[in-house]
């Protein structure tokens, strides 16, 4: 233990760290705040003091027993004898948690010290206060529930002397007392017929139907309950705040408790308050940046978490941000690969980041703004969890625990509802609590120990969890910005450039309907952007236009075309068009993995219109000596459907290549006429090959030769004219008749 000088010198140690860098307490310093100091000089407890400071805290306790068995009303040493019984208990306690009968015998010696020092000493303040935390640290939750009057007791002790420092200790473990109650009678739910969710042998529903049967027997009742303690713990952590605003875990625990009711405009207003009265205080701009989040000024929210990262050790800032929280967490499925968090943990990381770069850039719906709502929406998650769930006695942090874990993959829960009694038995454990949490897409099932901050995942729901998290790691569904994106069709077709390059035919469609509709001008302008980013996320190409349409004369969409340089490695190819008065957007994504540059090999198969020879040309070298109008793959009814490809580093034999096409197309929406017909012709318009078709598909395959070249360039048409509306499936299948080898492309187009 330390002794009185170090111990003041170590308080205002912790009061400079509070104000120049602020980082959560731990459970060591906040008990700390709160150890015994002040013995009178030549008292057995100033002797015990110095003792212990020199690390033999059994010779201490020896010296104290013998002092409260002289004179049993000896408080202070009562108090300190009860503060080193609880230090070594190890300061922690779990719930329901037994531990061994030498640890019993402490922990019950420590209270019994403790609940004597403060019936010899009544209006000290101090004792009230650490007997109330000893008391919310319990392993035990009626041992827990019981501390609220300690903490009461405390508040009352203080403000009769004025001591502030104590007074916000006291009224934030009060405040605690009060939040733990809500924890487990908020939001109840009324059951009908005494029924209780059941998880234990055969699931009393399937799990599919897991929200509507929940449902059906669970009714959350209105008003909702715990409004009485959740207004208690307000009170009390706003008192604490006011008492003590230097210390981090008072107002992070009000933080807490208005984010939990989404009252974000207090929440920006308390936060914004301290960030002004201490600016370097990173939780306060965490705090802001969740209001703001929520409140939707995304521009505003990037600047206050991009400022609280800055203020962070690296250490925090990498957990903050780690954004492995939303990748699977154990691979469920050997054979499909997953960068899972296992597997990115094991790579370079300089490939690390690369890949986390990649991630949230597939993950921005609009490079045309400054943010990007999504990677904002993550920290909201995890800065919200941190603020939730963050237990200080069990040296928790609230991300890392179960039910942040969920809410940073998932988001707000669509329905939060607690139902007495557990999942495990209908009767086992009635005192407990299930917490229930239901997504569109799932239902989890938490077990919820009354008095404690902590939920675990159901007891026998944890399989169904990490299937759960296996096919579906992470969603954005609570973001409305993702909601209000059309959709842009994007086609990218490669050809071979020389050395380790490609150039890339990027055609897109862009709804400019959806994004002028019901616009009150008569020239409504939309801005166009076209970037493709390399495996590094640097912008490698980049084109941004403007263009101006009248509502009334669109009949169909934008069609656009780009051709760029590709690099190699993974590429990323994105086409944006916003309309920024109204805020109407569409994006079209394509992450384009790394192919071949050697070898024999073909290009992706471009479609367009009818494709003919450039003018002045007598023969295609390469894919740019042939003309047409690349497609997303859409075409009229009654079109013809052009393809253009290339073949590479064909066998040459006595200064020939010999090679066979194969083409099919098949339906793949089956329904209304039977059969369809196809011709497929060449560049004079002439049939091909003889083909074969069957109601739903059809193939032709017919050989070439040609002069031995690097590169050969292949364009045919298929003519649709008397095949139905919908989807096909095209596949061309290159055999390189002088080695036999083969390459394919598959790819769809559709007929509206």
């Amino acid at each position: 233990m330390l002794t009185l000088a170090r111990r003041r010198a170590r308080l205002a140690v912790v009061s400079l760290v509070a104000l120049v860098v602020p980082a959560l307490l731990s459970a060591q310093a906040a008990i700390e705040l709160v150890a015994p100091y002040g013995a009178a000089a030549g008292t057995p407890a100033a002797r015990a003091d110095s003792i212990a400071s020199m690390g033999d805290t059994t010779r201490a306790l020896a010296l104290l027993d013998s002092a409260v068995r002289k004179n049993p009303r000896d408080a202070v040493s009562w108090y300190y004898q009860g503060m080193y019984l609880w230090a070594q208990t190890g300061l922690r306690m779990r719930p329901n948690v037994f531990p061994s009968q030498k640890m019993v015998r402490m922990v019950a010696a420590a209270d019994s010290s403790l609940r004597l020092a403060v019936n010899f000493a009544p209006d000290s303040a101090r004792y009230h206060v650490s007997l109330g935390r000893f008391t919310l640290k319990s392993g035990y939750a009626m041992a827990r529930a019981a501390g609220r009057l300690q903490a009461n007791d405390g508040i009352d002790a203080a403000k009769r002397v004025g001591d502030m420092a104590t007074l916000a200790v006291a009224s934030d473990i009060a405040g605690m007392f009060a939040w733990r109650s809500y924890e487990s009678i908020g939001n109840r739910g009324l059951a009908a017929d005494g029924r209780r969710v059941q998880l234990s042998g055969n699931d009393n529903f399937m799990r599919k139907d897991a929200g509507d049967v929940v449902s059906s027997f669970l009714k959350k009742i209105e008003p909702p309950t715990g409004t009485e303690s959740y207004d208690s713990a307000l009170n009390h952590f706003r008192t604490a705040v006011g008492a003590d605003s230097t210390n981090l875990r008072f107002s992070r625990h009000l933080y807490m408790t208005l984010a939990a009711k989404d009252r974000w405009e207090e929440l920006l207003s308390v936060a914004s308050r301290r960030s002004a009265q201490f600016p370097v205080d990173y939780q306060a701009r965490l705090a802001r940046g969740l209001a703001l989040h929520r409140l939707r000024r995304f521009a505003d929210a990037k600047a206050a978490f991009d400022s609280a990262l800055v203020l962070m050790d690296d250490a925090e800032a990498e957990r903050l941000t780690r954004f492995t929280r939303l990748l699977r967490p154990k691979s469920m499925d050997k054979r499909t690969p997953t960068t899972d968090s296992a597997q990115f943990a094991s790579l370079p990381a300089e490939q690390q980041r690369g890949l986390e770069a990649m991630y949230w850039l597939m993950n921005d719906p609009l490079t045309l703004t400054a943010e990007n709502e999504l990677r904002l929406e993550f920290l909201a998650r995890v800065t919200y969890a941190d603020f939730r769930w963050t237990d200080e006695e069990m040296e928790l942090r609230g991300a890392d625990t179960d039910r942040g874990d969920i809410y940073v993959r998932y988001g707000p829960p669509k329905v939060e509802i607690t139902s007495a009694g557990n999942t495990w038995t209908s009767s086992e454990f009635a005192a407990n609590a299930t917490l229930i949490w239901e997504y569109p897409t799932a239902v989890f099932f938490f077990d919820l120990v009354p008095s404690f901050n902590t939920a675990r995942i159901a007891r026998n729901d944890q399989d169904y969890v990490n299937r759960v998290r296996d096919a579906l790691p992470a969603t954005f569904d609570n973001i409305a910005t993702t909601n209000m994106l059309d959709t842009i069709p994007v086609r990218v077709a490669r050809f071979r450039a020389g050395g380790d390059s490609l150039d890339a035919v990027v055609a897109a469609r862009v709804p400019l309907d959806s994004l002028v509709r019901n616009t009150p001008l008569d020239r409504v302008p939309v801005d166009f952007d076209f970037r493709i980013f390399d495996q590094f996320v640097r912008v490698q190409g980049m084109e941004s236009t403007q263009g101006s349409y009248a509502p009334d004369s669109l009949t169909e969409r934008e069609r656009r075309t780009w051709t760029r340089r590709l690099g190699p490695g993974i590429n990323v190819v994105r086409v944006e068009a916003l309309q920024a008065d109204t805020r109407r957007a569409a994006r079209g994504t394509v992450r384009l993995n790394p192919v071949a540059t050697t070898g024999f090999a073909m290009s992706d198969v471009l479609l367009g219109s009818k494709p003919a020879l450039a003018d002045g040309k007598n023969a295609a070298g390469s894919w740019k000596d042939v003309v047409t109008t690349p497609s997303v793959g859409a075409f009229d009814k009654g079109s013809s459907v052009g393809l253009v490809w290339e073949l590479y580093e064909l066998t040459a034999k006595q200064g020939n290549g010999r090679y066979r096409v194969a083409i099919s197309v098949e339906r793949t929406e089956r329904g209304g006429p039977l059969g369809f017909g196809v011709r497929v012709l060449d560049g004079l318009g002439k049939a091909v090959g003889r083909p074969q078709q069957s109601r739903d598909k059809f193939t032709i395959s017919f050989d070439r030769t040609a002069a031995a070249s690097p590169t050969l360039v292949d364009y045919l048409s298929l003519d649709m004219s008397e095949a139905p509306s919908g989807r096909y499936k095209l596949r061309v299948e290159i055999s390189d008749l002088g080695s036999g080898k083969r390459v394919s492309r598959d790819t769809e187009f559709s007929i509206r």
